[in-house]
């Protein structure tokens, strides 16, 4: 996909700002599409929003409420972020903050229906167990070298 399908996609919705799409479950950043006036680095902020959703659905699952039409709105001072899942992405929107609400639905509904077109079927391989080990303490712990030191100790892999 070319970075002009998503701006195809985006180039009536004014108020937007940008698009991140995430590639899951690595969070990965698959493409995305910012506003030119936005200094937003895409990469820093892709796998946050993938964790985000994972979360959130992993949160309503413990209360069994999870539904797959899930979406999450986070409102800031500056920024309205909208968060889906669509097949094997997640798509962050982030409007306008004074947008209202019913046209934030709106826009999204419909850019989601156009990604929804273009984005390829993902097929997820299935890794080594140590690498996802390792990729996952080289993102969350406090760490990294040290806990990786520990581990390679512990278990008398170089």
């Amino acid at each position: 996909m070319t970075k002009s399908a998503v701006q195809e996609a985006v180039s009536d919705v004014p108020s937007l700002r940008g698009v991140f799409i995430t590639a899951m479950p690595d969070c990965l950043l698959f493409d995305s599409w910012t506003h030119p006036e936005e200094t937003w680095s895409a990469e820093d902020a892709a796998s946050y929003f993938g964790d985000v959703v994972r979360a959130n659905r992993e949160g309503l699952k413990s209360l069994r409420s999870w539904s797959a039409e899930m979406q999450v709105t986070i409102e800031s001072a500056t920024v309205l972020l909208v968060l889906m899942e669509l097949r094997d992405f997640v798509v962050t929107l982030a409007f306008e903050r004074d947008l209202p609400l019913g046209m934030v639905r709106l826009h999204t509904k419909r850019v989601l229906e156009r990604l929804n077109t273009i984005l390829p079927k993902l097929e997820a391989t299935e890794r080594p167990r140590g690498v996802r080990v390792i990729e996952f303490l080289e993102r969350y712990a406090p760490d990294a070298h040290a806990v990786l030191q520990r581990v390679s100790l512990r278990t008398g892999v170089p």
